[in-house]
């Protein structure tokens, strides 16, 4: 072998060295230009923004479309729709009534899929810069000519899909879980307290209607970004942009909540069984949003309790007292708040609550004592040549054209990424610690998941054969009914039981749905459901906080011919109680905003019965037995065209 190539080897190996210490060097002092990702911003007339990135070293440029849409755009009876309509995206067109997929695969792409989080959607695929012009002529197609593309038949096929990717799911080991977090540690009003991908009974309820409704709203070009990265110049990208998205129509405006993180008022437990093979530890506290500097310094936090071998967490439960076959620790950023995720995996036969013991003293400790330099710094290293890594990628998760895409959506410039990296590499000790007592030392909510015990039948002698013979019957004695009449007509009933100090009472009211007119329908269940919504004297919240104090409970309802007002309370708080009671009945406000949720309510309710085999027999049925003209030829909940035109006026000749 001659020394040339051996001297060229060395030299190569030299500077290889020389260029991973100056990394190293400059990840301390954080100059930004080594993490920046040279782009040019554009955004066109119909509210579309453009970024690109040009880099000629392959022939590939890294497409990432990004609609500001998740499922924290839905409402209760209308969850999974985010994730259901991303599926529509891979069937085609108007223009091109193929598979996106299958032209994706004509083209040579890869590294392309579609996803669906709490706050966004996105579509991303790497292809040949030669088959970029008609990449972007499919993405336009699909963000502006798919409503006439729809078909019942899609929705039906893709529910279908969705749902069984539901079904697996949940049926995986610990599949349940985030469903469980998310309905305990967010109220029940909040965007993030259902799962992305949705109950069983909306996807159900689910009509052609609403999806074309959700297309149009949210798929506009104001709502998206298109970001490219690779062999494109910014020119010659916004040319072919404009030319194939530039006249598609805008959509609506879109109002955007900014923030809401919700606080525990206590500390929150709840143990499961499940099919899983060891027992599992979830420990969730708050978190601040995605924009939030904090999310930085927590996401450091996160790393010394369990981001090596040699962190917290891993050293003492996992290494030192094995009581933990894993461990993690983590952030999980989005736009309105986000979690701190702890999880241990517990070794088995190790009891779990010593496992969790040791959890809080490590989480206490790091909050008492705080970090190191040397710890921030190891893990300060490790993110930022982390962040190196994936940005050599041009496309798919953590490349470039994501990066830049990630940070115009949620932080509304494409140079987001930078404050953060900046913000997460000039962290000091101090500012780690002090997030992490503001957010880990509040209420938090714990969920330990069991394997489920192993049970077995017990072998018995009992001769199934011979049916046993009935006992005696008992004797029973009913209480006495007492009965009088008010001034006002009003029939009282007594029954007098002295088991326990409560009272329940019970208002019937000769009036149920079978009042409604045919065009009413629906007007006295609502009502019925309004009337604890508000009085001419008490908020809704001023009721169930009065009621609450009073250990008492207040419910409404009705059948054909009832309407009922019940009333559940202490023989002691009895009274006070009853002047609540009355209130409700006789002083009902029916308020708007109440009135215009519980008729979407309604609406989505219907939407639901006429989904399900069994809800529908029963909405046609009355009509069959009764005919059209009778009081009882109706469903109860009513028909969409009446509740849509029932009015708070309706509803107050009704209780009149």
């Amino acid at each position: 072998m001659s020394k040339r190539p051996l001297r060229s080897f060395v030299v190569f190996i030299s500077l290889a060295i020389l260029v991973f210490a100056s990394i190293a060097a400059a990840q301390v002092s954080f100059n930004k230009d080594q993490y920046s990702i040279k782009h040019k911003k554009f955004v066109l007339k119909n509210g579309l923004t453009l970024l690109v990135h040009e880099d000629k070293s392959v022939p590939i440029v890294g497409v990432n479309m990004w609609y500001h849409v998740g499922s924290r755009n839905e409402a209760r009876g209308k969850t999974g729709f985010a994730h259901l309509f991303e599926h529509f995206f891979f069937n085609g067109s108007e223009n091109h009534p193929f598979g996106f997929r299958e032209a994706m695969d004509d083209l040579g792409a890869n590294n392309r899929n579609g996803t669906t989080n709490t706050d966004r959607t996105n579509f991303f695929e790497d292809v040949p810069t030669s088959a970029l012009e008609r990449t972007l002529f499919l993405e336009a197609d699909r963000m502006g000519f798919l409503e006439g593309f729809i078909s019942k038949e899609m929705l039906e096929r893709e529910r279908g899909v969705v749902q069984n990717e539901k079904r697996q799911g949940e049926n995986s080991p610990y599949g349940k879980v985030f469903t469980e977090i998310v309905e305990k540690v967010y109220p029940y009003s909040h965007p993030y307290s259902w799962s992305t991908i949705g109950s069983m009974d909306d996807l159900n309820a689910a009509t052609l209607d609403d999806i074309k409704e959700w297309y149009k709203t949210y798929y506009g070009p104001n709502n998206a970004v298109i970001s490219l990265a690779g062999d494109i110049s910014p020119e010659k990208a916004y040319e072919l942009v404009n030319k194939y998205f530039g006249d598609i129509p805008p959509g609506p405006p879109l109002p955007r909540m900014e923030k809401w993180i919700p606080k525990l008022d206590s500390n929150m437990r709840d143990e499961m069984e499940d099919r899983v093979p060891q027992t599992r530890i979830y420990r969730v506290y708050q978190a601040p949003t995605w924009k939030d500097r904090e999310t930085q310094h927590l996401g450091l936090l996160a790393d010394v309790l369990s981001g090596s071998k040699s962190s917290r967490l891993d050293r003492r439960l996992v290494y030192e007292k094995k009581l933990a076959t894993g461990v993690s620790a983590g952030m999980i950023e989005r736009e309105l708040g986000g979690l701190f995720l702890v999880t241990v995996t517990v070794n088995p036969g190790v009891d779990p609550a010593e496992a969790e013991r040791e959890l809080d003293a490590v989480v206490n400790d790091v909050l008492t004592k705080g970090v190191t330099q040397d710890e921030l710094k190891r893990f300060q290293n490790r993110n930022l040549a982390g962040f190196l890594r994936g940005s050599e990628r041009l496309g798919g998760f953590g490349g470039r054209s994501d990066i830049l895409a990630e940070s115009q959506t949620y932080g509304g410039s494409p140079e987001a990424y930078l404050s953060r990296l900046e913000t997460m590499a000039k962290a000091t000790p101090a500012e780690v610690q002090a997030a992490g007592k503001k957010w880990l030392s509040g209420n938090h909510y714990t969920l330990v998941v069991r394997p489920a015990a192993k049970l077995s039948p017990e072998k018995t002698a009992v001769d199934r054969k011979n049916v046993p013979a009935l006992g005696s019957a008992p004797t029973i004695t009913f209480p006495e009914i007492q009965k009088t009449k008010l001034s006002n007509g009003l029939s009282i009933v007594l029954l007098e039981r002295h088991s326990a100090p409560i009272v329940n009472i019970s208002l019937a009211v000769d009036a149920g749905s079978a009042s409604d007119s045919l065009e009413k329908a629906g007007a006295a269940s609502l009502a019925l459901n309004l009337m604890d919504e508000g009085t001419t004297s008490r908020t809704a919240f001023q009721i169930s906080d009065e009621l609450d104090m009073l250990g008492a409970s207040l419910s409404t309802g009705n059948g054909l011919d009832l309407s009922l007002v019940r009333l559940r309370a202490t023989s002691e708080k009895l009274q006070p109680a009853l002047g609540i009671m009355s209130d409700v009945v006789l002083n009902p406000s029916f308020p708007e905003d109440q009135f215009a949720i519980q008729k979407k309510q309604r609406l989505a309710q219907i939407a639901q019965e006429k989904a399900n085999a069994n809800a529908m027999a029963f909405r046609v049925m009355p009509t069959i037995l009764y005919g059209t003209g009778h009081a009882y030829g109706k469903p109860d909940s009513g028909f969409v065209k009446s509740v849509e035109n029932l009015s708070r006026e309706d509803l107050s000749t009704w209780h009149s």
